[in-house]
């Protein structure tokens, strides 16, 4: 089944327009180690936030045999502390065959953004499901990187969790977009 829908996608071209999103959940193990230190997240709009999860709207482009794609994600979200904040928005998903990062605008207390590396992820075309109208990512563990958490430390002085080591789980869908409809009908 799957090769027929890739097959049925394909014949649109050799990128897949998507338009969905994106939902972070911190792992259990985080979502301990942010309640233990005090540190909340919540979403920055156009996201929204549900328990321990945000969810990013975004558009993007997946490779019809999927080997890779990208999405830039709208919103972003809001750790706190003590009166302390850590913005994380313009997240950008970079995806190719194997590997996967996000990188994303860091802005503590208010500071300027600063483009940080922020999460790291084995990828596999076993991840995703698609049909001929749907691209799902299915749930993968996301790795915080050195700089990102050390973002944490700097502004809150501690992570949720250290570098290398689970923060977020992640679950995508998408609708394929296609590429005719921007077209007038006769």
């Amino acid at each position: 089944m799957a090769v027929a829908a890739v097959a049925t996608v394909a014949a649109i071209g050799p990128d897949l327009s998507l338009r969905g999103t994106g939902t972070y959940c911190l792992t259990p193990e985080a979502a301990r180690a942010a309640e233990a230190q005090g540190v909340t997240m919540e979403a920055i709009a156009p996201a929204t936030a549900t328990g321990t999860c945000v969810t990013l709207p975004g558009t993007g482009t997946a490779k019809a045999n999927l080997s890779g794609g990208d999405a830039p994600l709208q919103g972003g979200m809001r750790f706190s502390r003590n009166g302390h904040r850590l913005d994380v928005t313009n997240l950008h998903i970079h995806v190719r065959l194997t590997e996967g990062d996000t990188s994303a605008d860091f802005a503590p207390d208010g500071s300027p953004a600063t483009p940080t590396d922020f999460l790291h992820y084995k990828s596999s075309p076993s991840l995703a499901k698609v049909t001929p109208t749907t691209f799902d990512a299915s749930p993968n563990t996301l790795y915080i990187t050195t700089p990102a958490a050390a973002a944490f430390t700097d502004t809150f002085g501690t992570s949720p969790a250290a570098a290398g080591t689970a923060l977020f789980t992640f679950e995508g869908h998408a609708e394929i977009v296609n590429p005719l409809s921007k077209f007038p009908t006769p």
